[in-house]
């Protein structure tokens, strides 16, 4: 095994590996396959091609996972500093997630985050697994193109935000005020907590402000489902 393996995995799935090999700031090593149709539409400068069976798929993923017969070994995305992004980066949204641990839900938000232009998620880097083929899966490439701040202390990271003038805002089912009823400011990040326990309450005591969104019918919606609700919301009422 040479050094580069140690630093490297497969990611499966075509969006997946055609997204890194589109990002400047993964490396891809080499790319496998189960037959030419895999790689149709795969344009990629400096990287081996390599014809595998199905035996070595099944060797580097789960037996679950739907690889769909093309797979990639690449580098680490980068560790970006919140610090340092805010004061060099022009940024006005934020996605924070508290005590969220399941991949595929985090790669589903990762891929909402994006389709509704939030490019910035704030995570405890202890529930992120940034080698989980069902993370990336879930998120269909927009991995790729976020920027994920992993964080020791999420309150640290809120706190950061709000000295650069974001106001926050947390979901929460008990709240009283209706998402449909705020006045979002230009600078804002939304925390979301995972659906049995919610916000942290000393996360909570950072917040400006806490929205509810109003359903019918039924309890709670899925973490991925209530991000996508929310900015779908917000974006709404701040390009009308």
């Amino acid at each position: 095994m040479n050094s580069d393996d140690k630093e490297t995995f497969w990611i499966g799935g075509f969006h997946c590996v055609k997204s890194a090999i589109e990002n400047s700031n993964r490396k891809v090593f080499e790319i496998v396959y189960l037959n030419e149709r895999k790689i149709e539409n795969i344009i990629a400068k400096n990287i081996a091609f390599k014809k595998k069976d199905i035996k070595f798929f099944n060797k580097i993923f789960e037996k679950e996972f739907t690889h769909q017969g093309i797979a990639a070994r690449v580098s680490r995305l980068p560790n970006y500093n919140l610090n340092t992004e805010l004061k060099h980066s022009s940024m006005d949204k934020f996605i924070i997630l508290n005590q969220i641990t399941d991949s595929r839900n985090i790669g589903s938000i990762i891929r909402t985050s994006l389709a509704f232009g939030y490019q910035n998620i704030i995570l405890d880097k202890r529930n992120f697994n940034e080698k989980s083929h069902h993370l990336i899966k879930a998120s269909s490439g927009a991995i790729e193109i976020v920027k994920i701040f992993q964080v020791s202390n999420i309150k640290n990271g809120i706190e950061l935000l709000k000295k650069n003038n974001f106001w926050i805002y947390g979901l929460d089912n008990s709240a009283n005020v209706n998402i449909k009823d705020i006045k979002f400011e230009e600078k804002i990040g939304f925390i979301f907590g995972s659906e049995d326990k919610g916000i942290e309450k000393n996360i909570k005591n950072h917040c400006d402000h806490f929205v509810r969104i109003d359903i019918k019918n039924i309890d709670s919606l899925n973490v991925s489902n209530a991000v996508s609700a929310t900015l779908a919301i917000a974006n709404y009422k701040t390009n009308r």
